[in-house]
């Protein structure tokens, strides 16, 4: 499989564990550095530590879902510059997206090759290391 996403840090925000582990091993399998989280707040944590080239998250989640986790963030100053994809099952329109705080936005079940290609565009280029 094409590493079409070599050298591209990911920040995967999904509750359902079997839906977070499918995109994982989608974006893994071409080449992303994943790094899963079960929930927001898990999520909020990490970009304490580690600036993702994108931050993929779920809208929907118990607790805290994917719109808190991107208002929060950007609040906090830890999303600077980092595009932001959201994944649901919900359909959105492009000023729903936006209102939420996101970039792009995928609708459930996220085809792995979308949800890649959605990826690879939304990294910053200067992220993306030639073959």
């Amino acid at each position: 499989m094409a590493e079409i996403l070599k050298g591209i840090v990911v920040l995967a925000v999904e509750d359902d564990p079997e839906a977070l582990v499918s995109m994982w091993m989608a974006m893994a399998d071409r080449g992303a550095v994943v790094l899963p989280a079960p929930d927001a707040t898990e999520a909020l944590d990490a970009l304490t530590r580690v600036t993702p080239h994108v931050l993929v998250a779920d809208m929907q989640m118990p607790e805290r879902d994917g719109g808190w986790l991107v208002t929060e963030a950007r609040r906090q100053g830890l999303l600077n510059g980092v595009p932001t994809l959201v994944v649901t099952g919900q359909t959105l329109t492009q000023q729903e997206v936006q209102e939420a705080g996101f970039d792009a936005y995928l609708c459930k079940p996220v085809d792995p090759t979308v949800l890649c290609e959605t990826v690879r565009e939304l990294a910053r280029p200067s992220t993306q290391l030639s073959s």
